[in-house]
C-alpha cells in the first residue's frame, strides 16, 4: 500500500476511510520511509515546494481549506481524513483531475501483501480471520475480555461521538446512512467482542461531561432524541435537555416517540426545574391523565398556574390570562375530567380555536380531536365526522401518524354506532396503515386495533375473533389507557359477546372490572349499569334488570317513559336515551299490547339523536308490538325494512341482540314466508340462524304458551304472584292459572321444581 501511494502520479493522494482502517499508521510509515514529518492538525500545512507534504486531519474538527498550491496541482500532498471531514478546495481539485483516492477497499491487506511476510498457510488464515482489516492483525489471540479492551482502545476510542453512536445503532439492528457503512462487513467479524466493547466505550464517554455532551449532540443528529435528552440530563444540562424535548414535540412528545420515551425523559427533569416550566408541567399533567390520575393533573396545573385554572368557565371566559397552549391543553383535559359541557360553554370552548395559529397543526388537530369526543358523546355524529376530518388533516400535516391512527379509530367507531360495518371496516384499514407508520412500539394501540377488527367482524355476524380477543388479550387491555368513547365501545361489545358466547356471569364480571372508573368518572358508572341491565334482559332476568335500572338517579324512570309521548323524540343526552330505551324494551317485553305503545316507539325512532344501531333495535321492537297486536302486515313490512337496512350496512349483531323478539317474529308463518321473498333478507336470516337464532321459541318447543313462559321466567327471578300480576296487567288468579298449566306441562308440582326446570331448559341464564 505504501508503494501504491508513492507511485500515484497525481499531485493529491487522498486516503479517506472511517476509524480503524489504519490511515494514520500508513502516514506514519510513509513519514518514516521518507524521513518527513506528519502534519497532524486541522490547520492547513504550509506550502513546501520541494518535499511531499503529509497531512493527517484529526476527526471532529473543521479543517482549513486546501492551500491553493496543492489544489492547483503545483505541489504534492498526501491527505488522510475521515469521510465526514469536509475539506474546501478538494472537490475543485478532483474536478481538474489532481486527486487520486484510496478508500476502505484499498486499505485492506490482500494475500500477496501478507505472503511477503508469512507463509501461505498463515496468510490464508489471517485473511479468513481479519478480512484483510489491518487493525485485526495486532489483535490478542483470544476473543475474551482482553480483545474487548483492544477493540475499545484501538477501534472505538479514536471514533468521533457521531461514529460511535452510529456504530451502536447498527449493532442494535438499525441501519443508518453513516460514514461507518464501509466498515460494517468487517465489523461482523468481531460482533461478539463488540457486544462488550461498545457499552464500555460509551460508558467511559458518559462519565466525562465534555464527551457526554458530544454524545448528546451525536444522538440528536442521528435522530435518537430520547437518548440525547437523557444524556444531557445525566450531566445536569437541563436547559439543553429541555430544548431537545421541545424540538421533539414538547407535550406531544408522547405521540412522536412513545409512552416509554415520554415517561423516561420526564423522569429525568428535577421536580423543582419541571415545576417552573409551563411545558413540562403540562407534560406531567398529561402523563398523570394517561395513568388515570386526574386529581394529580389538576394539582400540577394549580401549583403552576393558580387554582382558577381548574375552574373551566373562568379559563375559557378569561383567555387573556393564560397562554394559547395552556387553553388548548385544558380543552383536551376536559375529556378526562368527565365534564358535562352545556351548549353555552361548548360555544365558549370552540371560540378558543381562533387563538391557535393556522400553521400550528398538531395543536389545532388536538383541539378538533378533543371536540370530537364531546360530539360523539352527545351523538352529534354528523358534526363529529366533520371535526374528525379536520383533525385528520392537521395531524397529517404535522406528520404524527399515532394521532392520525386515533382519529381513524374514532371514525370506525362512529360507523359502528350507525350500524355501518362496511364503512367501519374501511376506516379500520386506514387506522392500521397509520399505526404501521408509527416508528415506536405501541402494544396498547395494537390491542385497540385488534379489538376494533374483532368488533367489526362481530357486527357482521362473526363472533369468533371477538371471543378470541376476550379470552386471550382481555387482561392486557384492562391495563391500557383509552378515551371515554372507546371505553363505551369496549363495554358494549365486550359484555354482549361474553354474555352470548360464554355466560351472563362472565359478562357481569367483565363489567365489574370496568367499575374502577366509576370512582372518578360518573359517566362510566352509568354506562356500566345500563350495560348490565341490557345483559340481564337478554338473559331473561327482566325483574333484576328493572331493579338495576331503577337504582339509577335520573328523571327517566319507568313511570316517566310509560307516560311519555313527544318527549321521547326530544331526548338528546346519550345516557338518558339509553335509559329510556332500556325501559321501553322492558315494557315491550312485558306489555306488548299496551295502548299507544307503538306510538311511543314511533317517537323514539324519530329521535335524530339515536344511533343507527339503536334505531334498528327499536324498529325490531315495533315489529314485535305490531305482531302482538295482530297487525301482521305492518309487522312484516317493518321487519323487512329492518332486515334490508341491516343487509345494506352489513350489520347482523344489532339484530342478533334482539333475538328475544326476533325468534317469535320469524317463526310466524306469514311473516317468515314474506321475508323469504327478498334475497338480502334471506341472507340476513341465514346468518342470524347460523349465529344461534332459533327457528322457534324455547318455550314453544316445550309446549309452553308465551304467557306461561313469561310467568315462569318471572318466578325464576323471585317475583311473587302479586308482582307478576301487576307487571303483566293480570289478576293473581290468572297468574295462578298460567302457573298451574306450566307445572303440568313440565311435570312439576312445586315452584322450586319449576324454577329448576326453567333453568335446565335454558329459558334464563
Amino acid at each position: 500500500m505504501r508503494q501504491e501511494v508513492l507511485s500515484a502520479r497525481k499531485s493529491i493522494v487522498l486516503i479517506e476511510a472511517p476509524a480503524g482502517m489504519g490511515k494514520s499508521v500508513l502516514l506514519g510509515q510513509l513519514a518514516k520511509h521518507l524521513d518527513l514529518p506528519v502534519h497532524c492538525s486541522a490547520r492547513a500545512p504550509s506550502e513546501n515546494p520541494v518535499d511531499l507534504t503529509l497531512w493527517d486531519i484529526p476527526p471532529g474538527g473543521i479543517a482549513d481549506p486546501l492551500p491553493e498550491s496543492f489544489a492547483s496541482g503545483r505541489h504534492r500532498i498526501v491527505i488522510a481524513k475521515r469521510p465526514e471531514t469536509l475539506l474546501a478546495g478538494l472537490d475543485r481539485a478532483d474536478v481538474y483531475g489532481h486527486v487520486h483516492k484510496f478508500g476502505v477497499a484499498e486499505l485492506l491487506l490482500d494475500r500477496d501483501e501478507l505472503l511477503a511476510t508469512m507463509p501461505a498457510r498463515l496468510a490464508d488464515r489471517a485473511i479468513q480471520q481479519s478480512g484483510g482489516w489491518p487493525i485485526l492483525h495486532g489483535r490478542p489471540p483470544d476473543d475474551g475480555e482482553e480483545f474487548e479492551r483492544f477493540l475499545a482502545s484501538e477501534l472505538l476510542a479514536p471514533m468521533t461521538a457521531l461514529e460511535l453512536v452510529a456504530l451502536s445503532a447498527w449493532f442494535s439492528g438499525q441501519r443508518l446512512d453513516t460514514t461507518n457503512a464501509p466498515l460494517l462487513p468487517l465489523l461482523d467479524l468481531v460482533r461478539p467482542a463488540l457486544a462488550g466493547a461498545l457499552p464500555r466505550a460509551l460508558k467511559v464517554r458518559h462519565e466525562l461531561a465534555g464527551q457526554a455532551a458530544e454524545l448528546a449532540d451525536a444522538y440528536a443528529a442521528l435522530g435518537f432524541l430520547t437518548e440525547a435528552i437523557v444524556t444531557w440530563q445525566s450531566i445536569g444540562c437541563f436547559d439543553e435537555a429541555f430544548k431537545a424535548f421541545s424540538a421533539g414535540g414538547g407535550r406531544f412528545y408522547l405521540y412522536r416517540h412513545g409512552a416509554a420515551a415520554f415517561d423516561r425523559v420526564l423522569a429525568g427533569f428535577p421536580s423543582d426545574y419541571a415545576a417552573g416550566n409551563d411545558t413540562l408541567v403540562m407534560s406531567l399533567a398529561m402523563q398523570a391523565l394517561k395513568h388515570g390520575e386526574v386529581a394529580r393533573a389538576r394539582q400540577l396545573l394549580a401549583d403552576r398556574f393558580g387554582n382558577t385554572v381548574n375552574d373551566v368557565r373562568s379559563v375559557f371566559a378569561s383567555r387573556d390570562r393564560y397562554s394559547t397552549d395552556l387553553i388548548a391543553f385544558r380543552v383536551v383535559m376536559l375529556i378526562y375530567e368527565d365534564y358535562q359541557l352545556t351548549d353555552e360553554l361548548f360555544e365558549l370552548v370552540f371560540s378558543t380555536l381562533g387563538d391557535i395559529p393556522l400553521d400550528d397543526h398538531i395543536v389545532r388537530g388536538s383541539f378538533y380531536n378533543a371536540v370530537l369526543e364531546f360530539y360523539i358523546r352527545r351523538r352529534r355524529l354528523a358534526a363529529a365526522e366533520d371535526v374528525a376530518r379536520r383533525a385528520l388533516f392537521h395531524y397529517e400535516q404535522a406528520h404524527v401518524p399515532m394521532l392520525s391512527f386515533y382519529i381513524s379509530l374514532h371514525q370506525a367507531l362512529m360507523r359502528l354506532l350507525t350500524g355501518d360495518a362496511t364503512s367501519a371496516r374501511e376506516h379500520a384499514e386506514q387506522a392500521a396503515r397509520y399505526l404501521h407508520a408509527v416508528k415506536f412500539e405501541s402494544p396498547g394501540d395494537e390491542r385497540l386495533l385488534t379489538l376494533l377488527d374483532a368488533c367489526i367482524a362481530y357486527e357482521g355476524g362473526k363472533p369468533e375473533p371477538l371471543a378470541q380477543f376476550l379470552s386471550a388479550d382481555l387482561d392486557d387491555f384492562f391495563h391500557g389507557e383509552i378515551w371515554p368513547s372507546l371505553i363505551e365501545f369496549a363495554l358494549h361489545y365486550g359484555s354482549q359477546a361474553l354474555s352470548e358466547h360464554f355466560s351472563t356471569i362472565a359478562a357481569r364480571n367483565f363489567l365489574d372490572r370496568w367499575r374502577v372508573y366509576q370512582i372518578s368518572n360518573r359517566q362510566f358508572g352509568v354506562m356500566i349499569e345500563l350495560r348490565e341491565a341490557a345483559i340481564l334482559q337478554n338473559a331473561n332476568r327482566w325483574q333484576e334488570a328493572a331493579e338495576r335500572t331503577a337504582s339509577l338517579a335520573s328523571q327517566i324512570t319507568r313511570a316517566w317513559v310509560a307516560a311519555a309521548g313527544e318527549e321521547l323524540e326530544r331526548l338528546s343526552d346519550r345516557d338518558e336515551i339509553v335509559l329510556a330505551m332500556t325501559w321501553l324494551r322492558h315494557i315491550v317485553y312485558e306489555q306488548p299490547t299496551r295502548p299507544h305503545l307503538e306510538r311511543q316507539l314511533g317517537y323514539i325512532i324519530s329521535n335524530l339523536n339515536l344511533t343507527g344501531r339503536q334505531r334498528l333495535c327499536a324498529e325490531v321492537w315495533l315489529a314485535f308490538v305490531y305482531k302482538r297486536q295482530r297487525n301482521l302486515s305492518r309487522a312484516r313490512a317493518m321487519l323487512q325494512k329492518v332486515f334490508e337496512e341491516a343487509a345494506r350496512l352489513g350489520a347482523i349483531a344489532p339484530l342478533a341482540e334482539e333475538r328475544v323478539f326476533l325468534s317469535e317474529l320469524v317463526e310466524q308463518q306469514r311473516i317468515g314466508e314474506y321475508l323469504e321473498i327478498s334475497a338480502p333478507v334471506r341472507q340476513v336470516l341465514r346468518r342470524l340462524r347460523d349465529g344461534g337464532l332459533p327457528n322457534s321459541a324455547l318455550g314453544a318447543q316445550n309446549g309452553l304458551s308465551r304467557r306461561e313462559t313469561k310467568v315462569l321466567v318471572m318466578i325464576s327471578e323471585g317475583s311473587s304472584n302479586k308482582f307478576i300480576a301487576n307487571a303483566l296487567g293480570l289478576s293473581e288468579a290468572t297468574v295462578k292459572f298460567h302457573l298451574t298449566n306450566a307445572y303440568r306441562k313440565l311435570g312439576c308440582t312445586r315452584r322450586r321444581e319449576a324454577i329448576s326446570a326453567v333453568r335446565a331448559l335454558g329459558l334464563v341464564s
